[in-house]
C-alpha cells in the first residue's frame, strides 16, 4: 500500500510502499476513504521542536481519517464490516485513574494516532475498536474525516454553557470555525469571530459568526459572557487592565502543560473572578452524545 511516512528526523515526508497492516486484538483494519490535514501534520512535516519531541521516525502520519471496516479483531460493539468509521486521535488505556473517572481524553498512558503510532495517511490503517466511531451514511464522506476537530469544538463549547450568551472566539482555524457553528447550535445569542485575514473571516461568517473582526473592537472589551481562545496564542492573555468588570468565562483550547502563567488580560470577558480553564482535546463521543 502507499503511505505518507515521516522517515527521518528532518523536514519533509516520504511516499512509500508498505505492507498492509494486520489488526492486533482489539483493532480494526480499515480502507481509508478520506483524510484531513491537521496543523499537527504540518508541524510534523516542518519538523518543529514540538514534532521532534513527540515523533520517533519512521512512522505513518495522519490522524483525521475515515475508513471502511474490512476486518474486526475483537468484540465489535456496534461496528460491523462495511461500516464507515472515523478515528479518534487520543487512544486511551481504559484502566488508569483518569480513564476510570471518565476523563479518557487525558489518559495517563495516552497513545496518539499518527503521532505515537502509525496513522491514517495511507491506503489502509489499523484503528483500535474503542476509539472508532461509526458514521451515519447520510453524512457526506468528505465531512467524516473532520469529526475529530468537530469533537474538539463540541467539547469546548459544551463546557462553556453558551445558551443565551454573547460568545467571542479567538482564532478561526478549523476547530475555531467548528466552535462557531456549535455555539450557534447550542443557542448562543451572538457569536463574534476574531481572526486576521479576509479568507478566515469569510469562513467565520459562513460557519455562524454574527460578526468577524481582525482584532477585538474597543466597544466589545468586557462586554462578552464567554471567551473561547482557539488560536493557541497565549498573547491573547496579557496583564489585566484596571476597571475590569466581574464574572465571565474564558476557555483556552490548549494543553495546559504548555502555559502555566496565563493571566486575565485585556480580553472581552468580565475579568475579576473569571473562570479560566485550559481545555484539552476531547474524544469524538462529544459529537455522538450531542446528536
Amino acid at each position: 500500500m502507499l503511505a505518507v511516512v515521516k522517515e527521518k528526523a528532518e523536514v519533509g515526508v516520504t511516499l512509500k510502499q508498505l505492507p498492509v497492516p494486520k489488526p492486533k486484538p482489539g483493532e480494526l483494519l480499515v480502507k481509508v476513504k478520506a483524510a484531513s490535514i491537521c496543523g499537527t501534520d504540518i508541524s510534523i512535516y516542518d519538523w518543529t521542536p514540538w514534532a521532534a519531541s513527540h515523533i520517533k521516525p519512521p512512522i505513518v502520519i495522519g490522524h483525521e481519517v475515515v475508513g471502511e471496516v474490512l476486518e474486526i479483531n475483537g468484540e465489535p460493539g456496534n461496528i460491523k464490516k462495511g461500516d464507515l468509521v472515523s478515528s479518534e486521535t487520543h487512544i486511551f488505556c481504559g484502566s488508569c485513574y483518569q480513564c476510570r473517572i471518565n476523563n479518557r481524553h487525558i489518559c495517563e498512558h495516552m497513545e496518539l494516532f499518527g503521532i505515537g503510532r502509525d496513522g491514517g495517511f495511507a491506503e489502509y490503517a489499523t484503528i483500535p475498536i474503542r476509539t472508532s466511531w461509526k458514521n451515519d451514511r447520510s453524512v457526506p464522506i468528505e465531512w467524516m474525516s473532520t469529526q475529530e476537530p468537530l469533537g474538539n469544538a463540541t467539547h469546548v463549547v459544551t463546557k462553556a454553557n453558551v445558551a443565551g450568551k454573547r460568545v467571542v472566539i479567538f482564532g478561526l482555524g478549523p476547530v475555531g470555525l467548528c466552535a462557531a457553528a456549535v455555539a450557534k447550535a447550542y443557542g448562543a445569542s451572538e457569536v463574534i469571530g476574531i481572526n486576521r485575514g479576509a479568507y478566515r473571516q469569510k469562513l467565520g461568517k459562513k460557519m455562524g459568526c454574527d460578526a468577524v473582526y481582525a482584532t477585538l473592537p474597543k466597544h466589545l472589551l468586557n462586554q462578552c459572557d464567554v471567551v473561547l481562545e482557539m488560536s493557541g496564542n497565549a498573547d491573547v492573555f496579557g496583564e489585566s487592565p484596571p476597571g475590569s468588570a466581574d464574572c465571565g468565562d474564558a476557555y483556552c483550547f490548549w494543553d495546559p502543560q504548555t502555559r502555566s502563567d496565563t493571566g486575565c488580560g485585556q480580553i472581552p470577558y468580565q475579568q475579576r473572578n473569571a473562570d479560566r480553564l485550559g481545555v484539552r482535546p476531547e474524544n469524538l463521543g462529544d459529537v455522538v452524545s450531542s446528536e
